[in-house]
C-alpha cells in the first residue's frame, strides 16, 4: 500500500529535474497523475513510466493553468495534490536587469505561481481540500548576490504560500513551499556537470560550486532530486496532515550558514571619506 494510493495529483514543471522526479515518486506511491509542462513532447517518456496523462501548460498563461485544473476535474472530479515545479534560470544584478528580462522571469516564477495557487486552490476548496506544494528555493530565504530576479520572485512566492495557507485553510487546503538549495539538474548544469537522465547529473567534485556548497552545508553533501521528491511526498501525504503555511528548506542545512560564492569577485568601491570636522 502506497502513501498516495487513490490520490489524484497534478505536477506542473514535470518535463525534467525536480518536477519529473516528484511525478515518478508520486506514481511509485500509488497516485494517479496528470503531468504538465510547456515542453509537452518531453512528457511522453514520463507518461510511459508513470501512466496518467500529459497536458501542455505554460504557467505564465492563466488561461492555460485554468485549462489544466479543468482537465483534472473533468478526468477525476477532484484534485488531491497539486505541485508547481515550473522554473527558469534568472541570474543578474539589479543594476543590470532590463524590464523585459525581469518581466519574462516574473511571468513564470511570480505570476505563474499565483495563477497556479488560485486555480488549484479553488478547485481543491470546491471538492474537499488537498495539498498544494510550491517548489521555490533556499536562495529566497538567504540573500544571494547576482540573482535578484530569480530569488526575488521566489521570495515573493514563499510569502504568498503562507497567505494562501491562511486563506484556504478553512476549506482544508494545505499550502506549503519546498525550498531546495543547489540541486544538480539538467536545467542548472554548469561546466563539469553531465546530465545522466532527465533528473540526475554527474558532477566533478572539484568544481568550485560543488566545493562551495560542501563547505557551507552542515551535512557536507549536495542535495539530490530524490531528497526533494521525498519531501514533496511527505507534504502530499497524510503524514503532514497538520502542516500548512511552511517554507521547508531542503538543503542539508545550508540556510544555517551562507550561500557560497563561485562567480566573479564582488565589485568594491572605495569608502567615502569621513566628514570634515572643525
Amino acid at each position: 500500500m502506497g502513501l498516495l494510493d487513490g490520490r489524484k495529483a497534478v505536477v506542473l514543471g514535470a518535463s525534467s529535474g525536480i518536477g519529473w522526479r516528484i511525478a515518478e515518486r508520486f506514481a511509485e506511491e500509488g497516485a494517479d497523475l496528470i503531468v504538465a509542462a510547456r515542453r509537452e513532447d518531453k512528457l511522453e517518456a514520463l507518461v510511459e513510466k508513470t501512466g496518467g496523462a500529459a497536458v501542455r501548460c505554460d504557467v505564465s498563461d492563466d488561461g492555460q493553468v485554468e485549462a489544466l485544473a479543468d482537465a483534472a476535474l473533468e478526468r477525476w472530479g477532484r484534485i488531491d495534490v497539486a505541485v508547481n515545479s515550473a522554473g527558469v534560470n534568472g541570474p543578474g544584478r539589479i543594476s543590470d536587469i532590463e524590464p523585459e528580462y525581469l518581466q519574462e522571469i516574473a511571468a513564470v516564477l511570480f505570476f505563474g505561481f499565483y495563477y497556479f495557487m488560485r486555480r488549484m486552490g479553488n478547485a481543491m476548496a470546491e471538492t474537499g481540500g488537498g495539498s498544494l506544494i510550491n517548489v521555490t528555493s533556499a536562495t529566497a530565504i538567504m540573500v544571494p548576490e547576482g540573482n535578484a530576479a530569480y530569488s526575488g520572485c521566489k521570495a515573493g512566492v514563499n510569502f504568498a504560500s503562507k497567505m494562501a495557507a491562511l486563506e484556504y485553510g478553512p476549506d482544508q487546503v494545505r499550502v506549503n513551499a519546498l525550498a531546495p538549495s543547489f540541486v544538480p539538474t539538467a536545467m542548472n548544469a554548469y561546466g563539469g556537470m553531465t546530465p545522466t537522465d532527465e533528473t540526475h547529473v554527474q558532477m566533478e567534485e572539484d568544481l568550485p560550486i560543488v566545493q562551495g556548497f560542501l563547505d557551507e552545508t552542515p551535512l557536507a553533501r549536495i542535495t539530490t532530486v530524490d531528497e526533494c521528491a521525498d519531501v514533496a511526498l511527505f507534504l502530499a501525504s497524510d503524514l503532514s496532515s497538520s502542516i500548512t503555511g511552511h517554507v521547508i528548506p531542503v538543503d542539508g542545512g545550508n540556510n544555517l550558514l551562507r550561500l557560497p560564492r563561485w562567480g566573479p569577485p564582488r565589485r568594491r568601491r572605495e569608502a567615502a571619506a569621513p566628514p570634515a570636522t572643525d
